[in-house]
């Protein structure tokens, strides 16, 4: 029986583990992390990289009653095979198995359902306040990424921390600094010196005594006061974190459990909020994720022997053939540039990068600044891209109502990942977009249903006057697709965006029943096109199919314009948080197959024949 097997049994016994024992048990972790990944897919470069910290963590502390708050989440991985969940871990991602993020409903080791930057630090301060009101007792600690640092929640969180002073502590895992073995060990005695109990936990009384020595008590005081602020200013990152009021430490080697065990039982019972800044290495242990941590950062599965992906098939995604097509425009207009919050590569839109550096910003995890900076670009006189996921969007909507739509601004929204993403789960699933932006006036949104129909809408959208927001699915669009009408149909179907083609083979597996029904692609939601208006007063009844969530989107669209028609059948996904799986499988579960579409509208077919 391996340690992990043993220590998921009991947890206990991780406290029990000599370093030794404990660093062999990071080793069988990884092993686990890697081969589970390799098959669900997963983000792994970050989970490797925080193994040793996660489990000095469990080892030092005891949660409960301590509690961790994962920044981002997604590198919760070890934390979840230590905390009860290992015999599950294969399940990782799947459908009715383990989240890829925290989740409190599997474990109470899990506190927030984190998938977003930024959150940690505002929500572990919230935390730690209201315990301390309630008397309840337990250490609160927030683990942040340095890519947190790029997002302004993170920054409110920080002052506001400082000013409030309570005994939070923070872990800063770095993983893209260097740390040289000569500073790593002076860094790590000076953190060890100035972090030791003598000097913390009885600091007020320590400093009573020096001042009580005869003769030199002050200035020996003085000179201790001197020689901690000196040995701090050698390791300069702490300096701005000391300004806001945090006591800094650090940074120390990530991945040496003994000085993380070390570190750690000194700064446990300071009272102030805390700062640790700790150096990790992306991928540790894996040498593919090592090498070439972007790649792994959120992958599919992959071949661990070769380093190299398992092929899904053959064309380029949406989003990747949306990036091309920007190489070539961005060719013929120098007044393209192109933005994005930390999604490069996600985006597909390293090309555009690597060919007009000076015309492509990548401004970290700052959404919100992102559209704001796009808004000053677009006044200048720039034509604007903005390409970000639909979750992320989400984090923008005051910026698009202010900075955009009531300036009248044409900056494009290229909206990734719209609808159903798959295993990333609720945090991720884009369902929301149409719903919130058709809130706001003087916007445009369109859904393109087919590779040529997103590239017309793209090229044309240089033109537009105003804000246009183009959404489309994580996967692939039909290269074409045509409207389908038979003149013996009295019924309409409306297949909005990626949809349109499920919606068409809909229309094949009705008509084998005997029941004729006309279809149309919809590329755009708002506002409603004239043709397609005028489409719909020529049908009796009518049918609408989106990858959005059935509230307020495109079918809501179509029924406010009928408003007193009741021969309308909305389909779309429900008002709820969709869970996590593969696409194919949630549509089907929520009736969005070309099967399920077809039985909703044979049922709606007969009730209203009646």
């Amino acid at each position: 029986m391996g340690l992990i097997e043993k220590v998921s049994q009991q947890p206990e016994l991780l406290k029990q583990l000599s370093v030794k024992e404990i660093e062999v048990l990071a080793s069988e972790i990884r092993d686990i992390i890697i081969e589970t990944v390799s098959k669900n897919g997963g983000h792994l470069s970050s989970n490797l990289g925080v193994v040793e910290l996660t489990l000095s963590i469990h080892r030092v502390f005891n949660i409960p009653p301590d509690k961790v708050i994962w920044d981002v989440g997604h590198q919760c991985y070890t934390h979840k095979v230590i905390t009860g969940r290992y015999r599950e871990f294969s399940t990782l991602r799947k459908y009715g198995g383990l989240s890829g993020f925290p989740c409190p409903e599997e474990n109470t080791t899990d506190i927030f359902k984190t998938g977003h930057a930024g959150t940690a630090i505002s929500s572990a301060t919230g935390l730690k306040t209201g315990q301390d009101f309630l008397n309840k007792k337990g250490k609160v600690i927030a683990v942040i990424g340095d890519g947190s640092l790029t997002n302004g929640l993170t920054f409110e969180g920080l002052n506001f921390l400082g000013s409030l002073g309570k005994g939070l502590l923070i872990i800063l895992n770095d993983n893209r600094m260097s740390i040289s073995p000569t500073k790593g060990a002076l860094s790590y005695y000076l953190t060890k010196l100035i972090t030791s109990p003598f000097l913390n936990k009885p600091r007020e009384e320590f400093m009573e005594v020096l001042k009580k020595i005869p003769g030199m008590g002050e200035n020996i005081l003085h000179l201790a006061k001197d020689l901690e602020k000196k040995a701090k200013y050698l390791i300069v990152p702490g300096v701005f974190f000391e300004k806001l009021g945090l006591r800094y430490f650090g940074p120390i080697d990530g991945h040496n459990i003994q000085e993380m065990i070390d570190i750690l039982t000194n700064i446990k019972d300071i009272k102030e909020p805390v700062l640790l800044h700790i150096i990790t290495k992306k991928g540790k242990g894996y040498r593919f994720a090592e090498e070439r941590p972007d790649d792994f950062h959120s992958t599919g599965p992959f071949d661990i022997k070769m380093g190299t992906a398992i092929n899904n098939g053959t064309g380029l995604p949406a989003g990747n053939f949306a990036g091309k097509l920007l190489e070539r425009l961005g060719e013929m207009n120098t007044r393209i540039v192109v933005l994005t919050a930390a999604m490069e590569k996600g985006l597909g839109l390293e090309g555009f990068a690597k060919k007009f550096p000076d015309r492509f910003f990548d401004v970290g995890i700052a959404e919100s600044h992102c559209i704001t900076f796009a808004a000053g670009l677009s006044k200048a006189g720039m034509k604007v891209f903005v390409a970000i996921y639909s979750t992320f969007l989400q984090r923008c909507y005051d910026q698009i109502f202010h900075d955009i739509c009531l300036q009248k601004l044409p900056v494009v929204f290229l909206i990734d990942r719209a609808g159903i993403v798959g295993e990333d789960g609720p945090t991720h699933h884009g369902a929301f977009d149409i719903s919130f932006l058709r809130t706001l006036p003087d916007l445009q949104i369109f859904t393109p249903y087919s590779m040529e129909n997103l590239e017309d809408i793209i090229t044309k959208s240089i033109e537009e006057k105003k804000p246009s927001f183009i959404r489309y699915p994580r996967g692939k669009l039909p290269e074409k697709l045509a409207p389908l009408r038979q003149p013996e149909s009295k019924l309409l179907i409306l297949g909005c965006g990626s949809m349109a083609e499920y919606s068409l083979r809909a229309v094949d597996i009705l008509k084998k029943e005997g029941i004729y029904t006309s279809f149309i692609p919809v590329d755009k939601v708002k506002p409603l096109d004239e043709t397609l208006v005028k489409e719909i007063n020529s049908f009796d009844r009518i049918v609408t199919v989106e990858e959005n969530t059935i509230s307020g989107g495109f079918g809501s669209a179509v029924l406010e314009y009928l408003n007193a028609r009741k021969d309308v059948l909305r389909i779309g996904l429900p008002d709820t948080f969709i869970e996590q799986g593969k696409r194919e499988f949630l549509l089907e579960k929520y009736g969005m197959s070309p099967e399920g579409i077809a039985e909703k509208i044979k049922n709606f077919y007969k009730r209203t024949e009646q």
